[in-house]
């Protein structure tokens, strides 16, 4: 006669089936070619990657487009898994993977007939420099930019909002602003898309002139969910294969 424990067991397994993955909640902002809209076929980057990793785990990713302040705010507090596109100095209580997904460079864009360049903080003076509220633009520069927000003439002219490329172009085109600083690929790829889609006859062209040293980007999981750790180690593994099999370069080489 077979044990009443372990009749029991087998009736669990056949009643209830293989344990199905996790849906996995993801927040983001609108970063693109990181971080897209979450009903385009090309959804970012970050995206794509992690998509992958989730899927060859068992998981669902559930990715969400939402204000970056609010992102943090929700993840910390447990309501979402985990930040798209995170720096480290973004939310350093957060549980975060070993190895980055990409490495971001904030680079300084001017109008193509500025003729500043940026040679360090010595040179920033009488700038005005446009900021995303809430965003880490590293240990390097956040310091700057505390000491100098609302300051004197606003050398920091901080920002909000969903369409951020578009306040920047609009701030730039009646210079309540001079100076953007943002990711190498983000500003570009933006502006880009931005004019493509604008009935604006404004013609300006941008160009880099210097750039902060550069920062890993990470998927940043909440501190307050028990799983953190554990999908922490799913990236890990994920994201080496990742790499190792070339699908991540594949995944880049679709936003260039």
């Amino acid at each position: 006669m077979m044990p009443k424990v372990l009749s029991l067991i087998l009736f669990l397994f056949v009643a209830t089936g293989p344990v199905k993955g996790n849906q996995v909640i993801l927040s983001a902002d609108l970063w693109c070619p990181y971080t897209c809209e979450p009903s385009a076929d090309d959804k970012g980057i970050l995206v794509d990657a992690i998509d992958s990793i989730l899927q060859q785990s068992g998981h669902q990713l559930d990715y969400q487009l939402v204000n970056w302040a609010r992102a943090i705010k929700m993840t910390r507090s447990g309501k979402y898994d985990g930040i798209v596109g995170a720096y480290i100095s973004d939310a350093p209580d957060f549980v975060f993977h070993t190895e980055p997904i990409q490495i971001s460079k904030m680079c300084f864009f001017v109008k193509k007939d500025d003729p500043w360049k940026y040679f360090g903080k010595d040179t920033l003076k009488d700038r005005k420099i446009s900021v995303v509220n809430a965003y880490s633009y590293g240990e390097y520069f956040d310091d700057y930019i505390v000491k100098n927000h609302n300051q004197g003439d606003k050398s920091i002219v901080q920002i909000s909002g969903m369409d951020i490329t578009k306040t920047r172009v609009e701030q730039l085109k009646s210079n309540q602003i001079d100076t953007v600083l943002e990711d190498w690929r983000v500003f570009p790829y933006n502006v880009a898309t931005y004019k493509k889609n604008s009935d604006s006859q404004w013609e300006a062209e941008f160009k880099s002139v210097g750039c902060l040293p550069g920062e890993g980007l990470f998927i940043a999981l909440s501190p307050n969910r028990d799983t953190s750790k554990d999908y922490a180690e799913i990236i890990n593994r994920g994201l080496k294969q990742l790499a190792d099999s070339g699908k991540l370069n594949e995944i880049v080489s679709r936003y260039e």
